[in-house]
């Protein structure tokens, strides 16, 4: 439980840019490789007592994913910043 639950403050500090302003110290990069990294990290917890942060999370990653495709990099950004929260808050 510990490991993961610093395996995913590590994940989650991986992805945290460079800031400008205090609103945007959680944002987050707006990748293919962000991308991949948060799906195997829910592919990886299969905790089922924790199921429903990990699908909170899985559909905050689709509407990541629709607008990365729709190039609405900001609303991107929030959504994969979002779902680390979920993933995160399963473990407190």
């Amino acid at each position: 439980m510990i490991k993961t639950m610093l395996a995913a403050a590590l994940l989650a500090s991986a992805f945290i840019a460079p800031v400008a302003h205090a609103d945007d110290m959680m944002k987050t990069t707006c990748d293919d490789a962000t991308m991949k990294m948060m799906g195997d990290a829910m592919a990886k917890d299969t905790d089922p007592k924790m199921a429903k942060d990990v699908t909170m999370a899985g559909d905050e990653m689709k509407m990541a994913m629709d607008s990365m495709k729709a190039n609405k990099m900001d609303d991107c950004s929030k959504h994969i910043g979002m779902a680390m929260d979920h993933m995160m808050m399963k473990h407190n």
